[in-house]
């Protein structure tokens, strides 16, 4: 029979470090301080608010409102007016895309657009859910 010798075995203790201190404490006080700035940041900020306010009542006292003349409707004859008069459900997602390219969301939804070859592709894309009025 074989012998076996006994040979002492090292035991290395390793020793634990105290806890570090938790960082969150510190992180803690910094946010009430970070809160304070902007807090101080808006008092002056409403006290220019009642300025600008009452610059503008004094311009507005000054100068009334200029009305804009109304856009000429010359622009009117190139235009075509398009009804959604079919539902967009259990249409394919080409179909239901190119309706809301055209501002068409629900049955009975009007729309003006220019008379030009995109919207005349778009109009032969739905053709079957729309009505189409050339102005």
């Amino acid at each position: 029979m074989a012998e076996t010798t006994n040979t002492p075995v090292e035991e290395t203790v390793v020793e634990k470090k105290p806890a570090a201190k938790k960082a969150p404490a510190k992180k803690a006080a910094a946010k009430p301080a970070a809160e304070k700035k902007p807090a101080a940041k808006k008092a002056p900020a409403k006290k220019a608010a009642p300025a600008a306010e009452a610059t503008a009542e004094a311009v507005a006292e000054k100068k009334p409102a200029a009305k804009k003349p109304a856009a000429k409707k010359a622009a009117a004859k190139n235009t075509v007016t398009i009804k959604l008069v079919k539902s967009l459900i259990g249409r394919s997602d080409k179909q239901i895309a190119t309706a809301k390219s055209l501002g068409l969301k629900k049955v009975g939804n009007v729309t003006t657009q220019p008379d030009n070859v995109a919207t005349a592709g778009k109009i032969n894309t739905i053709s079957h859910l729309v009505e189409v009025i050339k102005a």
